[in-house]
């Protein structure tokens, strides 16, 4: 199936079945696990940690690179930090807005990952053998947007999974529309997942612009990823968070028969 055919399928809600995220009983999952590639990716699943944490769920995060590889990042906002140090005082600005736990951090090559493949599946496993979270949020198949750690992550995280004998649900990131009515998501599976969708209040939209505006040695790309617009305006015009959702059963199936 092409990426036009899935996003147009996803339009008009024939790939999977739309529900709102509160749909899943967040109450009951008690613990969940982002995984992720960079130090900034969270920014995307800020409306969903959001909801997790009113619910009392815990909530533990992966990123399993070093983010030293951007060329843009600001040399006069690192310091005399390396670049890791720098993103990692980022991220954990980050996470203590957001209530999440201190993040686990392999320090992985950035733009590498995919040659470290195995590093990234043995750290993700891991981390899930010990905090045996209820659903685990990564990546879809194509990353959101291609990128090559983005995709690496969603496998490590998939084969990890399929290491483990606790069954969690999956939750995994797709480009909000209209994003993704163009993108698709590159999965495939006998029975269609569950489109659990969110739409972010306007708490939850300042919450996403002060993690962004932490990221101050990343300006120069993530405004690049906004168009130029302030991050108020870019998530106030894509409010939606969108994630293919599959329940601990589906997933143990899946990642078991790919």
């Amino acid at each position: 199936m092409s990426n036009a055919l899935q996003g147009l399928r996803l339009r008009l809600g024939v790939e999977g079945f739309r529900r709102p995220v509160e749909s899943f009983a967040l109450p009951s999952l008690r613990r969940a696990l982002l995984v992720f590639a960079h130090m900034d990716d969270e920014i995307n699943a800020v409306g969903l940690v959001r909801r997790l944490r009113a619910a009392d769920v815990e909530v533990d995060l992966v990123v399993l690179t070093d983010g030293a590889a951007n060329p843009w990042t600001d040399a006069r906002v690192v310091g005399e930090r390396t670049h890791f140090e720098c993103r990692r005082d980022e991220l954990l600005e980050a996470t203590a807005l957001l209530g999440v736990n201190a993040p686990v951090l392999p320090a992985l090559p950035d733009s590498k990952l995919n040659a470290h493949l195995d590093d990234a599946t043995t750290a993700v496993h891991r981390v899930l053998e010990q905090r045996r979270p209820g659903l685990v949020v990564t990546f879809d198949p194509k990353g959101v947007n291609a990128h090559p750690d983005h995709m690496a992550a969603h496998e490590a995280t998939k084969r990890a999974l399929a290491r483990t004998n606790e069954p969690a649900a999956l939750a995994m990131l797709l480009p909000p529309p209209p994003f993704s009515f163009a993108l698709g998501a590159g999965f495939r599976s006998e029975a269609p997942p569950d489109v659990a969708t969110l739409r972010v209040t306007d708490e939850e939209l300042e919450l996403k612009a002060r993690v962004f505006d932490g990221y101050r040695s990343q300006r120069k790309t993530l405004k690049l990823l906004t168009g130029g617009l302030s991050p108020r305006t870019f998530f106030g015009l894509f409010r939606a968070e969108w994630y293919l959702w599959l329940s601990a059963e589906q997933t143990r199936g899946w990642v078991g028969s790919s």
